[in-house]
């Protein structure tokens, strides 16, 4: 029986998850979780507050984001979104797409690269004003959302740090800053 080489391929992936699955099955886990998307830590079970505050809007808003690992999982998650999006235009501009829907990538491309440059400047700013760390990512509707490392986070600097992105960025953008507590 002579087998293809997609189905030995197939076969040969198959393994590989079912090795990965098992070996990710035994080996001891911790208890250390931060869960990003849902914004839960597990971490000793404590929660932090962060407070946000819009651009159009003064109200104040509660959420919870973790520490150190939240500001590195969300970079990580950012950057491969964009590795992805750099993927699909690099595939459409190497496909025998017409020339207009090539040139589009192409510009997409470039605008996503140069965005990605300036939110790496910005947050480059903030941290030289005296902030542990930050994180600028822009989101599909033209809203910027900047989340500082800050033991607290007055209204004046919240509204510097949006001044300081509507330079980066330009204008035209909503611009939503946050703060998360310090841990020590």
């Amino acid at each position: 029986m002579v087998l293809k080489k997609q189905t030995v391929w197939l076969l040969t992936m198959l393994s590989l998850i079912i090795v990965l699955s098992a070996y990710y099955i035994m080996t001891p886990g911790t208890d250390d979780v931060a869960f990003v998307g849902d914004q839960e830590q597990s971490e000793e079970g404590t929660k932090e507050d962060a407070k946000e505050t819009n651009a159009s809007e003064d109200d104040v808003i509660t959420s919870s984001i973790s520490s150190d690992e939240a500001f590195a999982a969300l970079r990580l998650e950012i950057q491969e979104q964009r590795d992805a999006a750099i993927e699909d235009y690099t595939a459409v501009i190497a496909s025998e797409a017409s020339a207009d829907l090539r040139n589009e990538a192409h510009e997409q491309r470039q605008e996503l690269m140069a965005l990605s440059q300036k939110e790496a400047v910005l947050e480059n700013v903030i941290k030289s004003e005296g902030y542990n760390d930050a994180v600028v990512y822009t989101l599909d509707d033209e809203k910027v959302r900047v989340i500082v490392k800050a033991d607290q986070l007055s209204n004046e600097e919240a509204n510097n740090i949006m001044v300081l992105a509507e330079e980066q960025l330009g204008e035209g953008h909503r611009i939503a800053v946050e703060f998360q507590p310090v841990t020590k």
